[in-house]
């Protein structure tokens, strides 16, 4: 009797009671649908989320890709083609006509002698705007990658081929020459997405088969005119200038070392710069000293 007069009295309650229940289930199953499957993100608050677009200027390292974006090249690397028979000499200097003079640095290694990157004389460069020639070997190319993209970045700079793994060029077979020149021009093609025409023989040593195949394998062959004797640890900076200068002329191509061999290299740079500048002289690349195209 207590139930019916309950149910009599409050007719509305059980229909009530039954929209509470079905509302709580309706609640439980959404719940548990949004766990199974999050809402995803509009387009816009996905872009604030992510990691930022990487920079279209390339990063130094790592270099896993060629950076095609340089300048359009081939989809894989192919040797140069080669240069006429009478280019194939050895060019020590420019035109003596004409007061340019060109600054050129090795960066070379040899096979388990691993070099390092003299940061000093790119410093001094680039404060004293100077135009430089880097003749890199392929096996420092290969353990300094970063280096050698800071180098062909600098627009002050051009690069050249200084063999893979810094050999005598005057008792190997030509053979072998081939193989150290293709070695480094594919090493330099694989980090930069180019090529160059320029190589210097490693100890300035060679015979006429050398000059030969660095022609038949599309480079000049770059010598110089004006020793800095860096490598010495005994020759200061002052007499590095003094020795420097006294053989100084129209269309001199010096040579000095950036890869840590030269011992006081970047500390008498600002007084040769400084002299060869008073002198009349305009320092410029070697493709520029030589009117080369230096790159393909």
């Amino acid at each position: 009797m207590l139930i019916r007069k309950l149910f009599l009295e409050h007719k509305f309650l059980p229909v009530f009671a039954a929209i509470v229940i079905i509302t709580f289930v309706m609640i439980g199953l959404a719940n548990l649908s949004t766990q199974s499957n999050p809402p995803t993100q509009s387009s816009a608050a996905t872009m604030e989320n992510t990691e930022p677009l990487a920079s279209t200027t390339p990063s130094p390292a790592p270099l896993a890709t060629p950076l095609s974006t340089w300048t359009a090249v081939p989809a894989h690397w192919e040797p140069l083609s080669p240069i006429p028979g009478v280019a194939r000499v050895l060019f020590t200097n420019g035109d003596r006509a004409e007061n340019k003079v060109a600054l050129t640095f090795d960066v070379c290694q040899a096979e388990g002698d691993l070099a390092g990157y003299d940061s000093e004389i790119i410093r001094v460069l680039n404060e004293t705007q100077t135009p430089a020639t880097f003749f890199l070997g392929g096996e420092w190319m290969r353990d300094h990658q970063a280096n050698t993209l800071e180098l062909a970045r600098n627009p002050l700079f051009e690069l050249g081929n200084h063999s893979w793994s810094h050999r005598d060029f005057s008792v190997i077979s030509a053979d072998e020459m081939k193989n150290e020149i293709l070695l480094a021009q594919q090493q330099m093609y694989d980090l930069l997405g180019y090529q160059t025409n320029l190589f210097r023989l490693p100890y300035g040593t060679y015979n006429e088969e050398a000059l030969n195949v660095i022609g038949e394998n599309g480079l000049y062959a770059i010598q110089w005119d004006d020793v800095s004797g860096d490598p010495d640890p005994n020759i200061d900076a002052q007499r590095m200038t003094n020795g420097v200068l006294q053989h100084l002329q129209s269309g001199s191509i010096i040579i000095m070392h950036a890869n840590g061999r030269g011992w006081h290299t970047a500390e008498a740079l600002p007084g040769i710069i400084q002299s060869i500048r008073q002198q009349g002289y305009t320092l410029v690349t070697v493709s520029d000293l030589l009117q080369i195209q230096p790159y393909k």
